[in-house]
């Protein structure tokens, strides 16, 4: 996609919800796309879809969707086409993109924007930084009608996010160009606190070891800046007790 101003450009904007996490065993139930150029929403799309598997309970108390409401639902591979065309020549753009990607394989090449990192990168202060907790504690995002975790709302909610990111990182001092902000965007970010689990909202360097480890060897099912952090924070002990023992060994 050619380079061009932030008001210019065209972000598609995704949501998928599924049957599960795992995109080799479970299946998309619901997606939704919205097109947003110069901020206003100029286009959208949301089908149900029938994922040719029941739906695990687990799943449902998510979305509330079930079984019932899919059956008869076109496939994915028959709405498939209408998000790509809509997708086309657009940043595609999500909340934790990674997760609905690998749910729509068909637009992993196109330019791509998650406001999850942006977010991180626009507002490090803020406690958390999932989708509903931004719907709440950034100024400017409607509350929307309370579908969360439905497709339409869910991307709905992301596209107004966006809108307020974008307005921050103008006022960070950010270049306004589609590749500066994906830059940007996909800069390295140091987690100082695990957003969940039994230790969520501790600083890393107070975590037992042990949890650590157990995060680091799940490492793929974490997003991007975990995993990297827990990384990062394994090295450092393990370099301080190589240091440690040096300085043991040459006092004795």
């Amino acid at each position: 996609m050619r380079d061009s101003s932030l008001d210019e450009a065209t972000f598609a904007v995704v949501d998928v919800e599924t049957t599960g996490v795992n995109p080799a065993l479970d299946r998309v139930v619901e997606v939704a796309c919205v097109v947003v150029r110069g901020g206003r929403e100029t286009q959208c799309f949301s089908s149900l879809v029938d994922p040719g598997r029941p739906i695990p309970p687990r799943a449902s108390a998510v979305h509330h969707l079930t079984d019932r409401d899919v059956a008869g639902q076109p496939r994915l591979e028959d709405v498939a086409p209408i998000v790509e065309a809509l997708c086309a020549g657009a940043v595609v753009t999500g909340h934790n993109l990674s997760f609905d990607v690998r749910f729509l394989p068909m637009l992993q090449f196109q330019p791509s924007l998650c406001t999850l990192r942006l977010a991180r990168h626009c507002f490090p202060e803020l406690d958390g930084h999932a989708n509903q907790l931004l719907r709440y504690a950034l100024e400017g995002v409607p509350h929307g009608n309370g579908n969360a975790h439905r497709a339409l709302d869910d991307a709905r909610v992301t596209a107004s996010v966006l809108r307020v990111l974008l307005r921050r990182y103008g006022e960070l001092g950010g270049q306004d160009s589609v590749e500066a902000l994906l830059s940007f965007s996909a800069s390295r970010i140091t987690v100082g606190a695990l957003p969940f689990g039994e230790h969520r909202g501790k600083p890393l360097d107070q975590i037992p070891a042990a949890y650590l480890e157990w995060v680091h060897g799940r490492r793929k099912s974490f997003d991007r800046d975990i995993a990297e952090s827990v990384s990062a924070e394994l090295e450092r002990r393990a370099k301080a007790r190589s240091l440690l023992s040096r300085a043991s060994s040459g006092s004795t």
